[in-house]
Protein backbone atom coordinates (compact mmCIF):
# COMPACT_ATOMS: atom_id res chain seq x y z
CA UNK A 1 0.00 0.00 0.00
CA UNK A 2 0.71 3.55 -0.77
CA UNK A 3 0.18 6.42 2.29
CA UNK A 4 -0.96 9.59 0.99
CA UNK A 5 -0.85 12.36 3.46
CA UNK A 6 -2.73 15.90 2.31
CA UNK A 7 -1.75 19.06 4.80
CA UNK A 8 -2.72 22.87 4.05
CA UNK A 9 -5.66 23.49 1.88
CA UNK A 10 -6.90 20.26 0.72
CA UNK A 11 -6.97 18.78 5.11
CA UNK A 12 -8.79 21.86 5.48
CA UNK A 13 -11.24 21.76 2.73
CA UNK A 14 -11.97 18.09 2.68
CA UNK A 15 -10.96 16.94 6.17
CA UNK A 16 -8.99 14.32 5.01
CA UNK A 17 -5.52 13.12 6.48
CA UNK A 18 -4.48 10.49 5.54
CA UNK A 19 -5.61 7.27 3.16
CA UNK A 20 -3.78 4.31 1.93
CA UNK A 21 -4.49 3.27 -1.82
CA UNK A 22 -2.72 0.92 -4.23
CA UNK A 23 0.97 1.65 -6.15
CA UNK A 24 0.36 2.91 -9.21
CA UNK A 25 1.46 6.46 -11.09
CA UNK A 26 0.67 9.88 -9.07
CA UNK A 27 -2.26 9.86 -11.26
CA UNK A 28 -3.72 6.76 -11.12
CA UNK A 29 -3.14 7.16 -7.30
CA UNK A 30 -5.46 10.61 -7.56
CA UNK A 31 -8.03 8.20 -9.48
CA UNK A 32 -8.36 6.03 -6.51
CA UNK A 33 -8.52 9.09 -4.09
CA UNK A 34 -11.30 10.72 -6.49
CA UNK A 35 -13.36 7.28 -6.10
CA UNK A 36 -13.21 7.38 -2.57
CA UNK A 37 -14.01 11.24 -2.12
CA UNK A 38 -16.03 12.05 -5.10
CA UNK A 39 -16.33 15.27 -3.10
CA UNK A 40 -12.65 16.12 -4.18
CA UNK A 41 -12.03 18.55 -6.80
CA UNK A 42 -9.01 17.63 -8.76
CA UNK A 43 -8.75 21.40 -9.62
CA UNK A 44 -7.25 21.97 -6.22
CA UNK A 45 -4.44 19.44 -7.13
CA UNK A 46 -3.08 21.03 -9.81
CA UNK A 47 -1.38 24.11 -7.77
CA UNK A 48 -0.70 21.56 -4.72
CA UNK A 49 3.31 21.09 -4.17
CA UNK A 50 3.84 17.07 -3.84
CA UNK A 51 6.16 14.86 -2.13
CA UNK A 52 7.14 11.42 -2.41
CA UNK A 53 9.57 9.81 0.04
CA UNK A 54 10.55 13.46 0.74
CA UNK A 55 11.49 14.17 -2.45
CA UNK A 56 9.80 17.14 -4.33
CA UNK A 57 8.02 16.54 -7.84
CA UNK A 58 8.77 19.43 -9.55
CA UNK A 59 6.41 19.15 -13.09
CA UNK A 60 3.05 18.12 -13.81
CA UNK A 61 4.25 15.52 -16.15
CA UNK A 62 6.45 13.63 -13.39
CA UNK A 63 2.57 12.29 -12.17
CA UNK A 64 3.26 9.61 -14.44
CA UNK A 65 5.83 8.68 -12.26
CA UNK A 66 5.37 5.28 -10.25
CA UNK A 67 5.11 5.08 -6.83
CA UNK A 68 5.98 2.30 -5.60
CA UNK A 69 4.16 -0.06 -2.44
CA UNK A 70 5.47 1.37 0.78
CA UNK A 71 6.25 4.44 -0.38
CA UNK A 72 4.37 7.72 1.15
CA UNK A 73 2.77 10.84 -0.94
CA UNK A 74 2.53 14.00 0.60
CA UNK A 75 -0.47 16.40 -1.20
CA UNK A 76 0.14 20.26 0.25
CA UNK A 77 0.28 23.84 -0.47
CA UNK A 78 2.60 27.09 0.42
CA UNK A 79 0.80 29.10 2.06
CA UNK A 80 2.12 32.62 3.56
CA UNK A 81 0.77 35.70 5.01
CA UNK A 82 2.28 38.82 5.98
Amino acid sequence: MVTVKFFNLLRSKYDIHEVEVLPGTINDILMQIKVMYPELDLKDFENSVVFVNSNRIIHEFMYSQNVEDGDEIVFTHFVGGG
